[in-house]
């Protein structure tokens, strides 16, 4: 009985380890593409104020 908690115990420590290993992976993946996704964003604003004269004529 002993052995068989020691290898449940084990493998729930390493299903939580590798769980946390992957949260942390997806987590930096996510912030990666959010910087680069407003980065795109922030070029598309300054490139839009750079040519504020289109902007303002009326929607034929």
């Amino acid at each position: 009985m002993y052995v068989w908690m020691t290898i449940w115990t084990i493998l729930l420590l390493t299903s939580g380890l590798a769980f946390l290993v992957v949260l942390v992976y997806v987590s930096f993946g996510v912030k990666a593409e959010l910087r680069d996704t407003l980065n795109d964003l922030k070029a598309d604003v300054d490139e839009s104020r750079a040519h504020e004269e289109i902007l303002d004529r009326p929607i034929e």
